[in-house]
């Protein structure tokens, strides 16, 4: 079950770990206190928080995704020790010690294939500095959610998966950002051109950093505003997001739309701000260079049937009528899909992508905690990753919250998701589960963990005020999963 990676770690941390990365105070803590420890080791920076009442559990976090474009914007990723900051308060404030990488290149780009190297070199240094601990808990937050799980299989120290607002499957989800990316190219944008008057490309671009910029310019302004949208752009841009499951509900801090218009609006703003701005041109050109060429394809999909087994075709059909554009124009749409140029990967570029994979295949219980309309990381991810670890004989459990947005698990969740797997592990019992317990659970927390943590336009960390919203939910399976 356990695929342990054999390496002898401990002579290169001698030789990489730098002076910070030692323990910052040598003089015993006073009571109460949480003792912040820093440094890097083989070029990535980490983070540890560990209080002087430690009770003997680790929670070890590994961060989402963010784009290398993202850094030109003047964005820093976040050092962080779990999804919301106030998890991270409320954890070491009754005992947890808390850690994490950061990964290499400040934390930008796809991090996957040196992250697990990265979280093992941590776990080895809070051995020796600070001592073993009795429970070590993989906490994933997004794309880190397959870094975790990865974690989870080839370390041994591992003894539970989180996986908060994650996602598992790298390559069904690129694959999954291409077939958005190729329906929005044919249905708005096929004749787009760059700056420099070159046609845009979202696959080996000869200018990604032109392409990028086009199509970002041109999507937003398609896009447009709630009080004053294209109703056809919009209705066309949802049928690209709900070929992958995307779900209509983008505003956390709002209620699911339900007029077919607005519902098409916030399917729009995942396809925008997600796949063709976060996962755009420059994006994929990060990638190919990562895996020496694309790793994703969408030769052979059949979009009519991508589209029929959608949990949002009711949505696009209602906003197709609602524009004006009627059946006729929708199967047309279809029919233009199936008909256009597709995309090949790399064979080899595909494989060392997929060799960076978790397999699923794993004997430590598992836990997630999931927004039901998460259009980052969406929620039929989720139901594909458990059925396979399910058929795989693993024990997983799912929690969900009824919320838009991505991640916008709140601190209270997530505390409620860390203490149910801690429990787990260490007495072979989940707590109960249903949405009433945890319901419970997460109102007994203090008020200031009732937020989901976000970011203004200045990327300061702001909160806003949630209660939990845990509830039942069966969402759809991931069309493109490659398990």
């Amino acid at each position: 079950m356990k695929h342990v990676r054999s390496v002898a770690v401990a002579s290169a941390l001698a030789l990489t770990m730098t002076a910070s990365a030692l323990p910052a105070a040598v003089a015993e803590p006073v009571s109460g206190e949480v003792v912040e420890y820093t440094g890097t080791i083989d070029g990535a920076d980490f983070r540890a928080l560990v209080p002087d009442d430690w009770n003997g559990t680790l929670v070890l976090f590994a961060h989402g995704y963010f784009p290398t474009q993202f850094a030109q914007l003047g964005f820093e990723v976040p050092d962080q020790l779990a999804n919301n900051p106030r998890t991270e308060e409320w954890l070491t404030s009754q005992g947890y010690a808390l850690a994490g990488s950061m990964f290499g290149d400040d934390g930008f780009g796809y991090t996957l294939p040196d992250a697990v190297d990265h979280q093992e070199n941590v776990l080895d240094w809070f051995a020796d500095e600070i001592g073993e601990p009795d429970t070590t808990l993989a906490n994933g937050q997004s794309f880190g959610g397959g870094i975790a799980a990865l974690h989870a299989e080839q370390d041994p120290r591992v003894d539970g998966l989180l996986g908060t607002s994650a996602g598992f499957d790298p390559v069904g989800g690129w694959d999954a950002a291409l077939d958005v990316q190729y329906a929005a190219m044919t249905l708005l944008f096929d004749d787009l051109v760059d700056e420099n008057g070159n046609p845009v490309e979202i696959v080996n671009p000869t200018d990604p950093e032109a392409s990028q910029a086009a199509l970002t310019g041109a999507a937003y302004e398609a896009l447009g505003e709630p009080e004053a949208f294209d109703p056809e752009a919009n209705a066309r841009m949802a049928l690209a997001g709900s070929l992958v499951q995307v779900p209509a509900w983008f505003d956390f801090a709002s209620p699911r739309p339900e007029d077919p218009l607005e519902a098409a609006h916030a399917l729009s703003e995942w396809v925008v701000n997600a796949y063709l701005n976060g996962h755009g041109p420059a994006d994929r050109a990060h990638i190919a260079e990562t895996f020496g060429g694309n790793p994703s394809t969408n030769a052979g999909v059949d979009y009519h049937a991508l589209f029929h087994r959608s949990a949002e075709r009711r949505t696009v059909e209602a906003a197709y009528e609602a524009a004006g554009l009627g059946k006729d124009r929708l199967r047309a749409d279809l029919d233009a899909l199936d008909a256009g140029t597709r995309h090949d990967a790399d064979p080899v570029a595909r494989a060392r992508m997929a060799a960076h994979t978790a397999s699923g295949d794993l004997d430590v219980p598992i836990l997630t905690v999931h927004a039901t309309g998460d259009g980052g990381a969406p929620a039929a991810d989720i139901r594909s990753y458990t059925d396979h670890v399910r058929a795989e004989g693993g024990d997983i459990r799912n929690l969900w919250v009824a919320r838009g947005g991505h991640p916008t698990v709140t601190a209270a969740e997530e505390i409620v998701a860390v203490q149910a797997l801690e429990r787990r592990v260490r007495t072979g019992t989940w707590p109960p589960l249903n949405p009433r317990a945890t319901g419970r659970s997460a109102a007994a927390l203090p008020p200031e963990t009732q937020v989901v943590a976000t970011w203004d336009e200045s990327f300061e960390t702001i909160f806003v005020d949630t209660d939990a919203e845990f509830t039942r939910y069966v969402p759809p399976r991931a069309p493109r999963a490659t398990y």
